[in-house]
């Protein structure tokens, strides 16, 4: 009869644990939907994340959760969602659908369409899956074929704009104009409200010269869309395409308030400046294109030629010595340069310039092809996209402040984490920190009045760190060894180095804070040597920028500080702790800083597989790829940092993965 009874209450507590279960589930599940709703991403992210582990077989949490990743441009973590999504729901066509659209977007358009066509088999009267299919074939530049797809969603949905607009754009590339502006009109016509038809029918306007028609189409959908850059940088070409300098100029400067780091907008506008001899505006316009794109040879060709117009000889020489530098090839830089040397008295370098012009002018000249293949060898390099193409990612922005991927931040590595006080109640106490068996027995036979120790981002040079540790503290402390502890730790908050060492090194042979010790001694080492040399004109850790991986950014000039100490600390450390994620996330963290980079990818992959929450590890290794050209695998970790939390991980996506 016990054993019955046993087993009945058995079966209760699991009966309830379920209904737990599925009441968390339900209720982040709700929780999440309503951040999504509400373009609050990375929070929606954090409830789905609640979710999946309140109900880890149930597909919602994942495909919502894709849902949200690809609204922060984290196309790669969307697919992941999704596939977890159809593994265990095999027909949930919207899965298919949106993995999709996700896989479109990272450029896999045979993915897309196997996707398309799945979800269309499963559901043949879906208009938006032939929107979908129209949309990649599109990208294929399958037009004719692009068409037939939105035929047949128009078939089966007659008022759907996007349906016209997007099937007015295959006509378009099939030179139908007029059938184009045919179905924009119907686009129009179903959907007033609709910017982007009006948009779309204003762009062909202007490709059959009807500047005026195309003027009322941009006027009437910035009255419905007024924070849109590509509307104001089309009207503003419609404006120079009429003459109205000065109104294209008003509608360009416009693009670069909503859109700071639009090159192709700055360029626009400094030309139009150097034909009005406005040479000073328009030299600083150029300086902001090569500042955001410091590869491309338009922005130093036409700087040139402006230090030319403005007498400066010895920078117009740089540039188009530049331009010959990315693009060896390039006739004009070559021709120019001649006539700058020949007019600074360098008839030597006058005269060979002359010369290589003419080499390239006679093969082009012998051979028609010629020229096609010089492009055609630059064309498959890597690199052409970025000596050719200007940074001109026109968005409507983020009007609420709210998007992660819109943030703008100061792109660097998370800094070490060490063991340090929180307060116990503190209301970010769920980020950032971890607790290991030995902390939470150190803490629950302590009384450290409300506060408990715990591995946490290093924030002791941050202007913002407010400490929670003082002398009151520590003086009802009866551990002596947990006293000595507090003590360094508190000296190292106020930037009492070698006091905080001295203690610290007091408790290095100690069972319980022998590793602790050691994780704060080999953090503060690092912390010493870079405050050292911040005097001789160190002040740029290993981060990340536009410029191409293999610029060093004449790292061997710059003297950099000794890291050897933390390097020796933790290299010891490691060996008698090897499972301790923490040592080594900050072993990653020095050899990065001393650009030993795979060494760096080596510690932080090791400090995933002894802690899988770690974020800072993520984004740290996720930076370290994407330095070293690795795009795939940054972007991997990336979003694996942003499922964890750490939001800039979105903005570096959007700003260097998916730009």
């Amino acid at each position: 009869m016990k054993r019955l009874r046993y087993i009945l209450i058995s079966l209760f507590l699991l009966l309830q644990l379920e209904s737990f279960s599925q009441l968390n589930h339900k209720h982040f599940i709700t929780m999440g939907r309503i951040e999504l709703s509400e373009e609050n991403y990375s929070d929606a992210i954090y409830n789905f994340n609640k979710a999946i582990i309140a109900k880890p077989k149930d597909f919602e949490g994942y495909f919502l959760r894709g849902i949200a990743k690809y609204s922060l441009n984290d196309y790669i973590g969307s697919v992941e969602d999704f596939n977890k999504t159809l593994e265990i729901h095999p027909l949930y066509v919207r899965a298919y659908h949106y993995r999709g659209i996700a896989n479109d977007r990272l450029g896999n358009y045979a993915d897309a369409k196997k996707d398309y066509a799945k979800a269309i088999t499963l559901d043949p009267y879906d208009a938006e899956l032939h929107i979908a299919m129209g949309s990649t074939l599109l990208h294929l530049n399958e037009f004719e074929d692009a068409v037939a797809s939105f035929d047949t969603a128009i078939i089966i949905k007659p008022d759907n704009a996007y349906a016209y607009i997007n099937r007015g754009i295959a006509k378009r590339y099939l030179d139908r104009l007029d059938d184009a502006i045919d179905d924009l009109n119907k686009a129009v016509y179903y959907d007033f409200f609709n910017a982007e038809a009006l948009v779309r029918r204003g762009i062909i306007q202007m490709e059959r010269e009807n500047y005026h028609d195309a003027l009322l189409d941009f006027n009437k959908a910035l009255k419905l869309d007024g924070d849109n850059s590509i509307i104001f940088f089309n009207r503003g070409t419609a404006y120079l395409n009429i003459g109205d300098t000065i109104s294209a100029l008003r509608d360009y400067e416009r693009v670069n308030n909503l859109d700071e780091r639009n090159a192709l907008t700055y360029f626009n506008r400094a030309l139009i400046y150097g034909q009005l001899e406005e040479n000073d505006i328009a030299l600083a316009l150029f300086n902001k294109v090569i500042e955001i794109n410091p590869q491309n040879i338009y922005g130093y060709f036409n700087r040139g030629i402006l230090h030319y117009k403005m007498n400066d000889l010895d920078e117009a020489e740089n540039d188009f010595t530049k331009v010959i530098e990315l693009f060896p090839d390039f006739i004009d830089a070559w021709v120019n340069r001649s006539v700058i040397r020949y007019e600074k008295g360098d008839l030597k370098g006058a005269e060979a310039d002359q010369l290589k012009s003419k080499e390239i002018i006679n093969l082009v000249s012998s051979d028609d092809k010629a020229i096609d293949s010089i492009y055609k060898s630059y064309s498959n390099s890597i690199d052409y996209d970025k000596i050719i193409a200007f940074d001109s990612d026109f968005s409507n922005g983020d009007k609420g402040g709210k998007l992660a991927q819109f943030s703008s931040i100061d792109i660097k590595p998370f800094n070490n984490y060490i063991v340090g006080i929180v307060e116990v109640n503190s209301k970010d106490n769920s980020k950032n920190h971890f607790i290991d068996a030995n902390l939470s027995y150190i803490n629950e036979n302590n009384n450290i009045n409300g506060v408990q120790l715990t591995y946490i981002l290093n924030d002791f040079s941050d202007n913002n760190h407010q400490s929670v540790l003082n002398d009151s503290i520590i003086s009802l402390i009866e551990d002596k060894d947990l006293k000595t502890f507090l003590t360094a730790l508190m000296n190292y908050e106020i930037h009492n180095y070698q006091h905080a060492e001295k203690y610290f090194n007091m408790l290095k042979n100690n069972d319980t804070f022998k590793v602790y010790s050691n994780i704060n001694i080999a953090s503060l080492q690092k912390d010493k040597a870079e405050l050292i040399l911040s005097s001789h004109s160190y002040n740029e850790p290993v981060s990340i920028s536009n410029k191409k991986a293999s610029d060093k950014r004449n790292i061997s000039d710059v003297v950099k500080p000794d890291y050897q100490q933390a390097l020796n600390t933790l290299t010891e450390t490691a060996k008698k702790d090897k499972t301790n994620p923490f040592v080594w996330y900050n072993l990653g963290n020095v050899h990065l800083q001393m650009q030993e980079f795979h060494k760096a990818i080596d510690d932080y992959t090791l400090a995933i597989k002894y802690e899988k929450n770690l974020a800072e590890a993520y984004y740290n290794r996720g930076l370290t790829l994407l330095f070293l050209g690795e795009k795939e695998l940054a972007n991997s970790d990336l979003s694996k940092a942003g499922e964890l939390g750490i939001t800039e991980a979105y903005a570096v996506i959007k700003r260097f993965i998916n730009n």
